[in-house]
């Protein structure tokens, strides 16, 4: 099944996920990239925290791959301010996701995960969401752990896709 994996990552957490799930699967890879936003240093952090709770959307570059090409969709988002991140937000706001098999994941510190598997099934309505999987940053510090929760994962959305 043709499957496109679409993420967003400051720190460099969210792609480690999303390039080993599209490893995986063989999957076509879009980051999505902002264009105006000023991320860099703790004001930089203390912005993405602060727009990630007041669920602001960011301006984004336009993505090259278009998801009405694919049956199946991977999307991933860090979890900013216990909410998904400005970039994810404008994506799923401005891509037609309907009747399209998408999966959800995001990468987190400790906690937030549900806020944002709910606001990205939101802005998602019309997709068939099939699964969510949620990574904590500790997680990301046992490479053959990682890769064990990703393929268990990857098999619930197969199974639910093919």
């Amino acid at each position: 099944m043709k499957t496109l994996v679409v993420y967003y990552s400051k720190t460099g957490n969210t792609k480690v996920v999303a390039e080993e799930i599209a490893r995986t699967l063989g999957a076509d890879i879009e980051r999505i990239v902002e264009t105006q936003a000023k991320r860099k240093g703790i004001l930089g952090f203390l912005r993405a925290g602060r727009d990630g709770m007041l669920q602001r959307k960011s301006a984004i570059a336009t993505p090259k791959a278009h998801p009405s090409d694919y049956a199946r969709v991977l999307i991933g988002s860090p979890v900013w301010g216990w909410n998904l991140a400005p970039a994810i937000r404008s994506y799923l706001s401005s891509s037609n996701l309907a009747s399209k098999h998408v999966g959800l994941f995001c990468t987190m510190g400790s906690s937030g995960h549900d806020k944002t598997f709910a606001s990205m099934r939101a802005l998602a309505a019309d997709a068939n969401i099939v699964s969510e999987l949620a990574i904590k940053q500790d997680e990301l510090m046992d490479y053959q752990a990682l890769i064990t929760r990703i393929d268990t994962w990857l098999k619930v959305v197969r199974s639910a896709t093919e």
